[in-house]
C-alpha cells in the first residue's frame, strides 16, 4: 500500500473516507447476542472453527504489516493530512477488525493461537506508536506483559521484518522514542 503518486494516494484516501462513511451508526445490539457472544469468546476453538480463527488473524496481521509500511512511507514524505486521514482508518479498522480478535484471554495461551495473538497485539502496538498515541501503547505493552507472563520465550514478529524473543521485543517497545520514525 506504498503510493507513488499523488493522485494514487487521493484515490487511496477518498476511498478510505467513503468506506469509513459507508461504516455507518452501530446497529441496535441484542442482549441475548451478546450473552452468546461472550459464551463463544470465552471457549476455546478447535476444528473448523480454529482454523478459521488462524485465517483471520493471520489476514488482520498481514493488513497490519501493510499499514505499517503505509504510515512510515507517509511520514517519510511528511504528509501529514493523509497521515490523519489513514489514522482515523487505522482506528475504525482496529476497532472493527483487530480488537474482536483481541478480545478472549484463551488465545494467548492456546499452543496454536499464541504466537499469532502476540505477533498482532505488537503490530497493534506499533502502529499506536506511528500514531504518536503513547498512553495507548503503554496499555498495549501492559496487556502482553500481563497476558504472556512465564512465556516470555516465545518468538514474536518484532520489530516488523525481524524475530525476537518476546521478552525482547518488549524491551524494544518500551524502549521506542515517541518522535522517530
Amino acid at each position: 500500500m506504498v503510493f507513488r503518486s499523488r493522485s494514487m494516494r487521493r484515490v487511496a484516501i477518498a476511498g478510505i473516507s467513503a468506506l469509513c462513511a459507508c461504516a455507518g451508526g452501530p446497529e441496535p445490539v441484542d442482549p441475548l447476542a451478546v450473552q452468546t457472544l461472550a459464551i463463544e469468546e470465552s471457549a476455546p476453538l478447535g476444528g473448523n472453527a480454529l482454523a478459521q480463527r488462524i485465517q483471520e488473524m493471520e489476514r488482520a496481521h498481514r493488513d497490519m504489516v501493510h499499514f505499517h509500511a503505509t504510515l512510515r512511507s507517509l511520514r517519510y514524505r511528511d504528509e501529514r493530512e493523509s497521515m490523519d486521514v489513514l489514522g482515523r482508518f487505522l482506528h475504525a479498522y482496529m476497532g472493527l477488525h483487530v480488537d474482536p480478535l483481541l478480545r478472549p484471554e484463551w488465545q494467548s495461551s492456546h499452543a496454536e493461537l499464541m504466537g499469532l495473538d502476540a505477533n498482532l497485539r505488537f503490530a497493534k502496538a506499533n502502529l499506536l506508536l506511528q500514531l504518536r498515541e503513547q498512553p495507548s501503547v503503554l496499555d498495549m505493552v501492559e496487556e502482553i506483559t500481563d497476558r504472556f507472563r512465564g512465556r516470555e520465550d516465545i518468538l514474536v514478529d518484532y520489530p516488523i521484518g525481524t524475530q525476537n524473543r518476546l521478552a525482547k521485543a518488549l524491551e524494544i517497545l518500551r524502549g521506542k522514542k515517541w518522535w522517530s520514525p
